[in-house]
C-alpha cells in the first residue's frame, strides 16, 4: 500500500519523535483505517495532530515533540517508496507542568494498550516524570496514586475522539503485512515505572 490509497482496514505505522537535553527518541503506534479514506492528506494531518495532542498532555514542559512521522505498516524502506511515507514537523513542547526535579530518561511512564482477546500492550513514555510523582514498594519504583490519577485523567479525555475520526489504534504484528489486528479499547496507566536505558531498543525508530 500507500498513503496516497488507504483502504477500510489497511494500517499504517506513526512515529512521533522528541528530543530532551541531548537526547532523542520515537514512539510507536499502528493505526487502522475505519473507512476507505477520501482524502489522505488530510487524514494524516488529522492523525499526527492527535497523537502529538496526547503526547503534549503527558510530556513535561522542555520535552520537544519534534516531528511525526506515518508511513505504511510494511517497511517504506524495502524497495524505498516516498508515496508510503509522510513527515509532519512540529518542535513543541511538552505541556505537563508538574513540581519536583526531572528524573533521570531510564524512568519511563508505562501505559497499558488494553484489548479484549490476548494479552495487553504497552507503551513507555519517558520524559514525563518527575521526583514527586514516584513513590517506592519493596525497592521498586512506583507512581504514587495521584500521579496514576493525574495521568490517567489526563489520557481519558483524549481516548473519547482516540486517533481521529477515520483511524483507531491498534496492536498489529506480522511481516511484511500484518496478520494480527487487534483494536486497543483502552490505555490504562499503570502505577508501575518501567527502567529501560537510554539507547533501548524500544525507543531507536526508524525516522
Amino acid at each position: 500500500m500507500t498513503l496516497i490509497n488507504i483502504a477500510q482496514g489497511e494500517v499504517v505505522s506513526a512515529r512521533v519523535y522528541k528530543q530532551y537535553v541531548g537526547f532523542s527518541w520515537a514512539n510507536n503506534y499502528e493505526v487502522q483505517a475505519t473507512t476507505n479514506i477520501t482524502d489522505p492528506s488530510a487524514a494524516l494531518q488529522e492523525l499526527s495532530d492527535r497523537l502529538v495532542d496526547l503526547e503534549r498532555s503527558i510530556h513535561l514542559v522542555g520535552v520537544i515533540i519534534d516531528r511525526v512521522t506515518i508511513s505504511s505498516y510494511a517497511p517504506d524502506s524495502l524497495p524505498y517508496n516516498p508515496d508510503a511515507l509522510a513527515t509532519f514537523p512540529y518542535s513543541l513542547s511538552g505541556q505537563r507542568n508538574a513540581p519536583g526535579e526531572v528524573l533521570p530518561l531510564e524512568l519511563c511512564l508505562f501505559v497499558r494498550r488494553n484489548v479484549n482477546f490476548g494479552r495487553d500492550g504497552r507503551l513507555l513514555y519517558r520524559g514525563c516524570l518527575t521526583e514527586n510523582d514516584m513513590g517506592a514498594a519493596a525497592f521498586r519504583p512506583l507512581l504514587t496514586s495521584s500521579a496514576v490519577n493525574a495521568f490517567q485523567n489526563t489520557i481519558n479525555p483524549w481516548l473519547v475522539d482516540g486517533p481521529g475520526s477515520v483511524w483507531r489504534l491498534v496492536m498489529a504484528s506480522g511481516n511484511p503485512n500484518p496478520t494480527s489486528i487487534r483494536t486497543v479499547v483502552g490505555l490504562q496507566v499503570s502505577e508501575k515505572i518501567s527502567v529501560k536505558k537510554v539507547n533501548n531498543r524500544y525507543f531507536r525508530r526508524r525516522p
